[in-house]
C-alpha cells in the first residue's frame, strides 16, 4: 500500500510539472515596440502599436510588410496571410517573434476605427440633461 501511495504521488508531481511547463510555454505577454527593438530578439510576444502610414508593402503570396510604432520607436513587421479591414494609421496588435531586425507575425489583430468613430459621434451629439 505504501508503494502505491508513493507511485501515485510521483505521478501527480510529474504531471503537475509537465502541466506547468506547457502552460508557461503558451504565455504570450504584451510588450511595447520600444522594448522589442531594444532586446533585439524576442519570442512569443504580443506587441501593441499603430500601423505607420506610408510604410505598407504588399508582396506576393499574401505577404504584407508594414511598420508598427508605439510613438517612440518603429519596427518592421512581416505577415503571411489575408487581413480584412487593414488600414494604415489604426491600432494593431501583432503576435509573434522578433529577430534579424524584423517582427515575424503569426497573427495580426486590427482594431476597427470606424466602430469607435461612430460611437464617439453618437456620444458627442447627445445632450445631457437633468441632475447628475
Amino acid at each position: 500500500m505504501k508503494k502505491v501511495s508513493i507511485l501515485v504521488g510521483v505521478v501527480v508531481i510529474v504531471f503537475g510539472i509537465a502541466l506547468a511547463m506547457s502552460f508557461k510555454s503558451e504565455l504570450c505577454p504584451y510588450v511595447t515596440v520600444s522594448y522589442v527593438v531594444s532586446k533585439g530578439k524576442v519570442s512569443n510576444v504580443q506587441v501593441n502599436g499603430t500601423i505607420v502610414p506610408g510604410t505598407t508593402k504588399v508582396l506576393p503570396n499574401n505577404t504584407l510588410m508594414f511598420n508598427l510604432s508605439d510613438g517612440k520607436t518603429q519596427m518592421r513587421v512581416i505577415y503571411h496571410g489575408i487581413l480584412s479591414h487593414y488600414q494604415e494609421g489604426i491600432p494593431a496588435v501583432v503576435v509573434g517573434s522578433y529577430y534579424d531586425g524584423l517582427f515575424h507575425a503569426k497573427e495580426v489583430l486590427l482594431k476597427c476605427p470606424s466602430k469607435y468613430k461612430v460611437m464617439e459621434e453618437n456620444y458627442s451629439t447627445k445632450k445631457v440633461t437633468g441632475k447628475v
